[in-house]
């Protein structure tokens, strides 16, 4: 117990100091900053009910989960809407989940050994703290992924052992949050809840349990469905956005893995062309307007289909590509200069924020080119400014840091689950193989659909849990062995 209290609270001050670390210079977020989940929970909050993702009064959505709307909505009624006081409860809501999600993680690396709880607290820990983009950014949502694969990894493990335990309750409460969170964490639970039925098959009071998470998931699942249906005229069991994610992804990018630039110019955030249509048809008629180009794209070359699928299945599970050809800026010039870099789509502007600069990953000879044709009034201060960001980009994507990140956060965790599961001899324990299950659930529906760097952020408390288990299979099998003459 006191192993357990030392690496949870050790979590906490390190969780806590790195957040302070990262955040504290700019805790007055602006509007961009919130997206869509604090456009909606502002429009919440302002009695517009669940809508305008892209603000503007577009009506009712379903373009993002329920469950993180819900939390920012609750922090705009307590410290006002989209204000700094409201970052900084969310930001304290993130550091007390991760700390939690540490907790339980070290809690179900327990019957392991303590060499597994160590280093699964600090695989947990260094993912957090270190890779850049972490749960830790103001306003990211991905804590609360983190914290509810914890919670079901503890709670399945404890449900195992015992069926009628403290762990029953939490399992329920974690099944039916799970598929407002996102349609991975869904897909994990349903796995979870299979292989507990088929550990305790042969008895039918055991299974109870699962019986009773899997109806309050369906319950989560209805009730949702439910919702959109009347609000938006259409069936659409958790998130709207299927069909402009899988367009996006397999019709717009040539190699299912879109670059920012793609990204940026087809979300009605951004554009403003998209937005309109966005607004004219309301969400479910947009949405379906790429239903026909998706699907007959899809029927003309399916194995360019299948390639996508392959190539996002690599980036999640052998090196995850992340970066995306562009680079936020916060530079002011000109007025005409900006009018003619977003023209010239070197630019993509964000509001009063800043803007993003699409080809940050050209050559530097080609981009001075493109520039110095643009006829710019400040060309200097322009071309200064995308080198400064160039530098950066190289350092934080294509240096051995840079390069590090990419494995360590896809294939260097795959490759512990399988050393431990050679270590065990083909029979994984329970942990590694519960958190592989549940990795890959959250991280599925997004290779078949959609995946980025965005959505190794959610895996990172399972890869660190079966990190731990194989930790503690290589230390039993040195003990076995005694020490090298």
């Amino acid at each position: 117990m006191r192993h357990f209290r030392v690496l949870a609270w050790s979590g906490l001050l390190v969780i806590a100091a790195v957040a302070l670390a990262r955040n504290a210079p700019r805790l007055s977020p602006g509007m961009l900053d919130w997206a869509e989940p604090g456009n909606v929970a502002a429009a919440l909050v302002q009695g517009r009910g669940f809508s305008d993702p892209f603000d503007g009064g577009t009506g009712a959505t379903a373009w993002v989960s329920p469950l993180p709307v819900w939390v920012e909505a609750l922090a705009f009624l307590a410290f006002g809407t989209k204000t700094a006081a409201a970052a900084r409860a969310l930001l304290v809501l993130s550091v007390l989940g991760l700390a939690l999600a540490n907790a339980l993680l070290v809690a179900a690396a327990a019957p392991l050994g303590r060499w597994a709880q160590a280093a699964t607290s600090a695989a947990f820990l260094a993912y957090c703290a270190l890779v850049p983009g972490s749960p830790l950014v103001l306003l990211s949502e991905a804590w609360l992924d983190l914290l509810l694969s914890a919670g079901l990894l503890w709670s399945a493990l404890a449900a195992l052992r015992e069926p009628r335990g403290r762990g029953a309750a939490a399992l329920v409460a974690v099944a039916l949050l799970a598929p407002l969170d996102n349609a991975g964490l869904a897909l994990a639970t349903g796995l979870v809840l299979l292989g507990i039925g088929w550990a305790h098959r042969g008895s039918l009071r055991a299974l109870a349990l699962p019986a009773a998470a899997a109806a309050a998931a369906a319950l989560s699942v209805a009730g949702w469905t439910a919702r959109n249906a009347a609000a938006l005229g259409a069936f659409v069991p958790l998130k709207s956005n299927f069909w402009f994610e899988l367009h996006l992804a397999n019709v717009d990018s040539t190699d299912g893995l879109p670059r920012m630039e793609t990204v940026l110019r087809r979300l009605p955030f951004f554009d403003t062309g998209e937005f309109n249509r966005y607004a004219a048809l309301g969400e479910a008629r947009y949405v379906a307007t790429f239903r026909a180009p998706a699907t007959a794209a899809l029927r003309a070359n399916p194995l360019h289909f299948a390639g996508n699928i392959l190539r996002r299945a690599c980036d999640a599970a052998v090196f995850c590509k992340r970066e995306g050809g562009g680079a936020f800026t916060h530079a002011r010039l000109p007025r005409g200069d900006v009018a003619r870099l977003a023209a010239s789509g070197e630019w993509i502007v964000a509001g009063e924020s800043g803007a993003y600069w699409t080809h940050i990953d050209a050559p530097p000879a080609e981009e001075f080119a493109r520039l110095h044709r643009l006829g710019l009034a400040d060309e200097a201060a322009a071309w200064a400014d995308w080198r400064q960001k160039r530098l950066a980009f190289d350092a934080e994507f294509r240096g051995p840091l840079g390069q590090a990140t990419g494995f360590l956060t896809a294939g260097f965790p795959v490759a512990a689950f399988l050393v431990c599961a050679l270590l065990c001899r083909g029979r994984p324990p329970a942990p590694a193989l519960a958190a592989a299950a549940i990795g890959l659930g959250m991280v599925l529906p997004f290779v078949l659909v959609n995946h980025n760097e965005r959505h190794q952020l959610p895996l990172f408390a399972m890869q660190s849990a079966v990190i731990g288990a194989c930790v503690q299979a290589c230390s039993c099998r040195l003990r076995q062995r005694g020490p090298t003459p």
